[in-house]
């Protein structure tokens, strides 16, 4: 089998991409792995089965982060060629692609007859976007799997026509261990400050400036010294919280598990997260979350958190001083969240939804010649 990630970045789909690894390699299947770009997980990837990265990386990104229609053309043919020749020379029997990000691999699946699998991390704007500039209109048409990260997802391939029987969901679930371990590994300051932590890149899409606006707002309402607001992730911070001595930017880190275990208050002020593992790993630590209702926060929390309408900073600040005042309900909704987190997003069923995906795995694709022949 052959194991496409769209990169090796801390973020939550090549973390899954690795799971995923985990899993077809427990099922004894030969695995390869292929990084479209590398990065601080390619170790990690690496323990989990021989790992590649794809050549003219460098090309490739350039190509792309350069805005220009025959640029994009260019990135967009060089990148479906590289893929139909590793497929070729790779012969999987299965080419299992994380992310919509990597699609040029389900173009080459499709062209060589190989059987394969699209595992979307990603909402339906930026689907769509992912898809077009390699060329795909109709994902019905392509004769692959697809894996939906979480019921929102599921919800904008349907929208895009995929019958809802043709489409899988496989939620997204925190690598516990990991997430766990690093905990362990926290260095608490011992502020009397309550901390409002979020983790994440620091960008629009983010929210960081909905997040600032927040913070700004329960800062004015509150005692000096009450509370300060840590962000944990890669990225330049915006001019304005350099003033702001309650404000801390710390970089991006290789686990950010220890962060947040000092924590007293996760949030998530994204504008669009289908699925964040950020919020599942803060709820395994036992932290109360208050969220934007974007993707599908509101199903990972259920009742263990407080979401709030996306974009609505007044109410997000509201929640966020009702937690600061409240020390029993954080608490309580942090051992409500643990627990939801243990029951719904176990190694357990992560493990057997990708299993029962596999065995029910789609045929080869008729191409435009007829069968491929085995």
């Amino acid at each position: 089998m052959l194991l496409v990630s769209h990169e090796a970045s801390l973020t939550g789909a090549p973390r899954i991409a690795a799971l995923v690894g985990r899993v077809l390699v427990g099922r004894g299947c030969q695995v390869h792995i292929l990084l479209q770009r590398p990065g601080p997980l390619s170790g990690a990837f690496a323990e989990v089965a021989p790992t590649r990265v794809m050549p003219f990386w460098r090309v490739l990104r350039w190509l792309w982060a350069h805005p220009g229609v025959l640029r994009s053309r260019a990135a967009a043919l060089f990148e479906l060629l590289t893929a139909v020749v590793i497929v070729a020379l790779r012969r999987p029997d299965l080419v299992y692609v994380n992310s919509s990000s990597a699609a040029a691999f389900v173009r080459a699946a499709r062209l060589l007859g190989r059987r394969s699998v699209l595992h979307v991390h990603e909402s339906g704007p930026v689907l769509s976007h992912f898809l077009a500039r390699v060329g795909i209109e109709d994902l019905t048409q392509m004769g692959v799997r697809l894996v939906a990260c979480s019921p929102s997802v599921a919800d904008d391939l349907a929208l895009r026509g995929t019958p809802p029987d043709d489409i899988v969901l496989i939620p997204s679930i925190p690598d516990a261990d990991r997430v766990l371990a690093g905990a362990r590994a926290s260095t608490s300051d011992a502020s009397k400050a309550i901390v409002v932590g979020c983790c994440g890149a620091v960008e629009r899409r983010k929210g960081v400036d909905l997040w600032l606006a927040a913070a700004e707002e329960l800062v004015r309402a509150l005692p000096p010294g009450r509370v300060r607001f840590v962000w944990v992730g890669a990225g330049e911070p915006p001019r304005e919280a350099a003033t702001w001595p309650w404000v801390t930017f710390t970089g991006p880190m290789d686990d950010p598990s220890s962060a947040m275990a000092d924590f007293d208050i996760m949030t998530l002020p994204s504008r669009d997260d289908p699925f964040p593992l950020v919020v599942m790993e803060a709820m395994l630590l036992g932290k109360p979350v208050v969220a934007f209702d974007v993707g599908g926060v509101a199903h990972q929390l259920g009742d263990t958190g407080l979401v709030v309408e996306a974009g609505d900073v007044s109410s997000f600040a509201q929640q966020l001083r009702r937690l600061v005042d409240d020390e029993a309900l954080r608490v309580r909704l942090g051992e409500l969240a643990a627990a939801r987190a243990r029951s719904l997003f176990s190694w357990e069923k992560f493990e057997a939804g990708v299993t029962v995906m596999l065995e029910d795995a789609p045929p080869r694709p008729v191409n435009a010649s007829g069968p491929t022949p085995e």
